[in-house]
């Protein structure tokens, strides 16, 4: 049915077209509205009825378009083979005031039945009644009118032509209120058409004369074009951050130029002397009103098109509340949903350390760095827009104020594991110390001093009989004694060096090596003792390395407080590539530096040899 009506109609306006360019040739300007409804509406009415036959819309612009198609061509027939006679015949003027009634009906039916209303939803059927009885009403009017020229339908036709202008700008601000009501994406299909509407609606020809009558034609034009891409492509053209940056431009423009008058006049009223002055303090207060009311008509606008969840501010914030009593993990995968949710996407992911993934990613998805504090935290990954799409000035928007989040929230989980991480390395190393301390205590202290206590009960019985064994027993036990003597020094210093009490850092380090060349800048005074004891035994080992592997002549230490400790020890030995082979306890500087929160490294040096770089940090 949709495909004959349109054929009939686009048919009925080629022969109009046909008659008119080789017959009656008109100038221009003279049925131009009735000739591009044909043109316009009759096509698109077809595709949206073919595409969504359950819309009124698509119906409506059809039946304007082969209405108008049709009086185009009975007019133009009437004109050549009638000679243009007034008054009309009846059936021309018949089918004229039903084309008349069409228009009207589809004006006042539109707005009340975009974007979604069918031809059966039971709370607009009593509107879509009302709407076609007053029509046929006026039909009947003005088909009595032609018959009888005066009596009680004069009357009613002068009150109709009144009401039917304003019914027009009530029907637009029911669409005016359905938007307010709306979701995102009902948002986005009247956006579409309520502009389009209320530049129809003006009538440029009563308002301003016949010479703008173009701008009736473009307003009519525009309507069809506007309610097909609004139902069938109104995804493919950023429509709301057209109107978001018309709204927005007008409103500024209108705000800094009230501001700026203000300020001019309170000038011109009290401060008549000093004009020019205060035309600069009026420009700069226009100026400095102009990114607070640029921020506030954002987010109202924000939130008109895209509802509550739409404002990026409102959605932060509510984003912050959720996490603000959440562990780390919790915190990382509520911030990724809101993405997710914000954006309207299928799936989002954070990876750089633990991963956290909601939804369906992709085989391509869209890579955010996140940086904290100006260190890398991670990658935030994007995944496919869903059925709601956003425009890429919202999705900057958003991603402006939710990317901080997650990257605070990414930075935060990452520092939980590498603390958890840290403590499992403390425990680790905690208890292999006491191992250690066991296995030298009981097999070699241990052992040595139960040797001592028999031979220690071996000179007693021998001092009454023989008291030069007696004598060789006890001097013997008294260098044993001296030996485990300097075994317990041992371990005491593998606990924690002696030295460091004793004479601190520096000399410490001095005393490892007494022909290195040790370099302090800044003061080491301060120093907590774990960051000490981490930082002795990391240039204990690198010192140890440079005799026993690099083979090198040189070696040179730095230490440098500069917010931190900075350990350098380098020298001129064969490298790190043979000195990382083997065996050299590089692992182990790793695990000291990180057991207090540092971090160990091993290069090549510029000139070779190797550089051994800790660095941790001091509170």
């Amino acid at each position: 049915m949709a495909v004959s009506l349109g054929v009939l109609g686009l048919a009925a306006l080629g022969a109009h077209v046909v008659i008119e360019v080789a017959v009656n040739p008109r100038p221009p300007g003279v049925g131009d509205t009735a000739r591009v409804q044909a043109l316009l509406s009759t096509p698109l009415g077809v595709l949206i009825a073919l595409r969504r036959p359950w819309l009124i819309a698509g119906w409506l612009l059809l039946l304007v378009g082969a209405a108008n198609g049709w009086v185009a061509l009975a007019i133009s027939l009437h004109e050549v083979f009638g000679r243009g006679a007034v008054p009309l015949p009846p059936s021309l003027y018949w089918l004229v005031c039903f084309r008349s009634a069409i228009t009207m009906c589809a004006a006042l039916m539109l707005p009340l039945a975009h974007p979604d209303a069918g031809l059966l939803r039971p709370r607009w059927r009593w509107v879509y009644l009302v709407v076609i009885v007053w029509q046929v009403l006026l039909l009947g009017v003005a088909i009595a009118r032609a018959h009888e020229s005066a009596g009680p339908w004069a009357g009613f036709s002068q009150v109709s032509a009144v009401v039917c202008g304003p019914l027009l700008w009530v029907s637009l601000l029911v669409l005016c209120l359905r938007f307010w009501r709306a979701g995102p994406e009902v948002r986005r299909q009247i956006a579409w058409l309520a502009p389009v509407v209320a530049f129809d609606n003006l009538e440029f020809t009563e308002i301003l004369g016949w010479e703008y009558l173009w701008l009736d034609t473009v307003g009519e034009a525009a309507v069809p074009v506007a309610v097909a891409v609004a139902v069938l492509r109104y995804r493919l053209y950023a429509i709301d951050t057209l109107v978001s940056r018309a709204v927005v431009g007008g409103a500024l423009v209108g705000c800094v130029a009230a501001a700026y008058l203000a300020a001019g006049a309170l000038a011109g009223l009290f401060l008549a002397d000093y004009g020019e002055l205060f035309g600069v303090a009026a420009a700069i207060v226009a100026g400095l009103s102009f990114l607070p009311v640029q921020r506030r008509l954002q987010r109202l606008l924000d939130r008109l098109l895209y509802g509550r969840s739409g404002d990026p501010r409102a959605h932060a914030e509510a984003l912050r509340r959720q996490i603000q009593y959440a562990g780390p993990a919790q915190a990382l995968e509520a911030a990724v949903r809101a993405v997710a949710g914000g954006l309207a996407v299928r799936g989002a992911a954070v990876q750089g350390g633990e991963r956290v993934v909601v939804g369906e990613l992709g085989e391509d998805p869209r890579g955010i760095p996140l940086v904290w504090h100006g260190e890398p935290a991670g990658t935030l990954l994007l995944g496919p827009p869903g059925a709601r799409r956003f425009p890429r000035a919202y999705e900057r928007r958003m991603l402006a104020v939710l990317v901080p989040i997650v990257a605070d929230a990414a930075h935060a989980l990452r520092m939980a594991g590498d603390l958890r991480r840290s403590w499992e390395r403390a425990a680790v190393a905690r208890e292999e110390e006491r191992r250690r301390l066991h296995r030298d205590l009981h097999d070699g202290l241990g052992s040595r001093l139960t040797g001592m206590a028999i031979a220690l009960e071996a000179a007693r019985r021998s001092l009454g009989h023989s008291p030069d064994v007696a004598y060789r027993l006890l001097s013997d036990l008294r260098v044993g004694l001296e030996s485990v003597n300097g075994e317990m020094r041992e371990l005491v210093q593998g606990l924690r060096p002696g030295t460091l009490e004793a004479v601190g850092l520096e000399r410490s380090i001095r005393m490892l090596a007494p022909e290195v060349a040790v370099t302090v800048v800044g003061s080491l005074e301060g120093l907590p003792p774990v960051v000490e004891v981490a930082a002795y035994r990391i240039v204990q080992e690198a010192l140890t390395n440079a005799r026993r592997h690099s083979g090198a002549r040189v070696v040179r230490v730095v230490l440098e407080r500069a917010g931190g400790l900075r350990v350098v020890v380098s020298d001129d030995g064969v490298g790190v590539g043979v000195v990382s082979g083997s065996g050299s306890g590089l692992s182990t500087m790793r695990e000291r530096a990180a057991e207090v929160g540092g971090r160990c490294s091993v290069r090549g040096g510029e000139g070779g040899g190797t550089v051994v770089e800790a660095v941790f940090p001091v509170g």
